[in-house]
């Protein structure tokens, strides 16, 4: 009994987790777009360039689809990566406090 509430524990945690980030970059791009929309043309233009500079290295034909097909999906390739970036940094946060109080509990 024990291990299935630890295991729906740590499943809860997970998208917990995902949901909170997802609403904290949605937010943020809702903020943004009223307020500072020039943030969001950088930000498209930078997931652009990321994508073409990828797409230029594979082979003629490969490449043209890769990017067209990725340009399709602009904004959720957008925002996908603005999630896993947050998701990310917060992730290394979470993993450096838990690592600090760690260390504290052995010195006591």
């Amino acid at each position: 009994m024990r291990q299935a509430i630890s295991a729906t524990w740590a499943w809860l945690r997970v998208h917990l987790f995902r949901f909170w980030t997802a609403l904290a970059v949605l937010g943020t791009s809702a903020y943004l777009w009223v307020h500072k929309p020039e943030y969001l043309t950088w930000w498209k233009r930078s997931i652009d360039r990321i994508v073409e500079g990828g797409a230029a290295q594979l082979p003629y034909p490969w490449g043209d689809r890769l990017e067209a097909t990725i340009g399709n999906f602009g904004v959720w390739i957008q925002l996908t990566v603005a999630i896993l970036i947050f998701r990310a940094a917060f992730g290394i946060l979470f993993l450096m406090i838990r690592a600090m109080r760690k260390g504290r509990s052995y010195r006591k």
